[in-house]
């Protein structure tokens, strides 16, 4: 079974995808804050991270950033999944390692899951 980290601070869409990947067959850990997600994916063995951009405190591309600094972690895959469409963050969120950069208005659950499962069989 593989461990998703998802990294969103708005509960109700917090719930939905953790229950749409759940029932998709991943072990999924949310949290709500990048410094969260940071302390999670330096303690526990994740597959994948989504992540949001928009977080309270420091915002996703402070978690891309540090990261990719940190060599244990750094080479966990990061689909980014947002609402907040920013061609400066797309490439920032690009030029830190993410391996997409994804609108959460243009990309159904289902579709989340194949990009995920896309992801994993690299």
């Amino acid at each position: 079974m593989k461990n998703i980290l998802l990294v969103e601070d708005e509960k109700i869409l917090t719930d939905m995808y953790k229950e749409k990947l759940v029932h998709s067959g991943f072990k999924v850990i949310s949290v709500s804050s990048a410094e969260e997600g940071l302390d999670i994916i330096a303690k526990s063995k994740i597959d994948l991270v989504i992540l949001d951009i928009l977080l309270p405190k420091e915002n996703g591309l402070y978690f891309l950033e540090k990261q990719k600094s940190i060599p244990e972690i750094s080479s966990v895959p990061v689909i980014v999944f947002s609402n907040y469409n920013d061609t400066e963050f797309q490439a920032k969120a690009k030029e830190f390692g993410a391996e997409a950069y994804l609108l959460k208005t243009s990309v159904t659950p289902s579709e989340l899951i194949d990009k995920i499962n896309q992801y994993l069989a690299k």
